[in-house]
């Protein structure tokens, strides 16, 4: 039976068992069989903490095929479709935990060096939570146009969550590409800073996205 995406009831899940998960998606994600632009796994985490903040329900069908390139394949390297599935929801729901319970717990070191090597895992984590932020752009803006018009989507939001939410991408936006934003004008101090703010801001970032989730009653089909 396939595995269930956990709502808004925090569970608990054994720390190695999601470790042989992980184990086994990050083998599967660079194995030859899969589609072109398959995410690596860093990129997987990412996406997966921003698509797990959910504005509003979806289902795993919806998000799945932007991991492999678009693409939504039946089986891969030997592997049926329900098992890749279920690995995924686990993670999925590993990131909701987190969410709900307000951590962040990152696989590697959030700290700026100008060694692009040394920052390349946090790299792929943000442009993968970007691809998830991206996921849902429509539903963000829905929610939050629609608040400021009053509409039966409206929620009631304070007048600073505009600005926060564009901190919010404006650091993870930097962690994806320090050398864009060095280019643009930041300062090795004010990357530093960001780096180190990311945890933080992505819990925020998934605060932001339970109020509205919680406050809302309206469905956007």
């Amino acid at each position: 039976m396939e595995m269930s995406v956990v709502e808004d009831v925090p569970i608990s899940q054994a720390s190695d068992e999601i470790e042989v998960i992980r184990e086994f998606m990050g083998e599967l994600l660079v194995s030859p069989e899969c589609p072109p632009y398959t995410m690596n796994m860093d990129q997987l985490d990412g996406y997966l903490r921003a698509i797990a903040a959910e504005p509003q329900t979806t289902k795993v069908q919806s998000w799945m095929p932007l991991v492999f390139g678009g693409e939504s394949p039946s089986f891969i390297a030997g592997h049926s479709k329900d098992s890749i599935t279920n690995a995924l929801i686990c993670l999925y729901n590993s990131h909701r935990v987190q969410i709900l319970n307000n951590t962040c717990s990152l696989a590697f070191p959030c700290e700026y060096s100008p060694d692009k090597a040394l920052r390349l895992k946090g790299e792929q984590w943000a442009r993968g939570f970007m691809q998830g932020y991206i996921f849902w752009q429509d539903i963000w803006r829905q929610y939050l146009d629609e608040n400021q018009t009053h509409s039966n989507l409206a929620v009631i939001l304070p007048l600073s969550i505009y600005d926060e939410i564009d901190d919010i991408l404006a650091t993870v936006s930097a962690v994806a590409d320090a050398d864009y934003a060095l280019h643009m004008g930041a300062s090795i101090d004010n990357l530093k800073q960001m780096f180190q703010q990311l945890p933080q801001k992505v819990i925020e970032y998934g605060r932001i996205a339970h109020m509205i989730r919680s406050n809302s009653g309206a469905e956007i089909s």
